[in-house]
């Protein structure tokens, strides 16, 4: 189904996750041909209900059809390409499954991939990002043990990213300013 869709430029709702990618202009001409269009991520079941929608329709002519496989053998170079990219997939399934096991119930749904096609036609997993709830809870104790929670979120895969680790900076924050809170309370 559609994962997310969003005008491309404004920057993509801001939620905190694994992986958080925001809109980046790269000059004036893009910024003016991309003003009327949208960014739209399919789920796998999505592209599957999309092309089955083609294949009844007949319509070649779509622009989300996804590339057919090649018939004959592989290059080796294209060979290289798609044992690269399988790595990649292997390596990005891992690290954002990791941010999920460990989000527990503040996850907001599963993770989210980004996909290339390779040369054999296949969708490959090239990023991706999990969504967690940061919000905070009704009560400061709650909100400390919440913020735990996603702090390990964050850190959880083996080689965390830049963006998993301002999210556990942000994490630390929140359950700082909880304790503030509980300790004004207490006073």
């Amino acid at each position: 189904m559609i994962e997310s869709i969003y005008k491309t430029p404004n920057a993509p709702p801001v939620t905190s996750g694994a992986e958080t990618f925001l809109y980046k202009s790269q000059g004036e001409e893009n910024a003016e041909k991309r003003a009327n269009s949208y960014e739209l991520n399919l789920t796998d079941e999505g592209w599957k209900i999309l092309e089955e929608k083609n294949e009844k329709k007949g319509n070649e002519k779509n622009t989300f059809k996804k590339e057919e496989p090649k018939n004959d053998e592989l290059t080796e170079e294209e060979q290289r390409k798609v044992d690269e990219l399988e790595k990649i997939d292997r390596k990005v399934r891992i690290h954002e499954q990791a941010h999920v096991s460990a989000a527990g119930g503040y996850a907001r749904g599963g993770a989210n991939y980004n996909f290339v096609t390779g040369p054999d036609g296949k969708r490959y997993a090239s990023g991706g990002h999990v969504n967690l709830d940061t919000s905070p809870e009704r009560t400061p104790e709650a909100t400390i043990r919440k913020a735990d929670v996603i702090r390990k979120a964050a850190l959880a895969p083996a080689d965390p990213s830049p963006a998993d680790r301002q999210i556990a900076a942000d994490a630390t924050k929140m359950a700082q300013k909880a304790q503030r809170e509980l300790a004004n309370a207490s006073s």
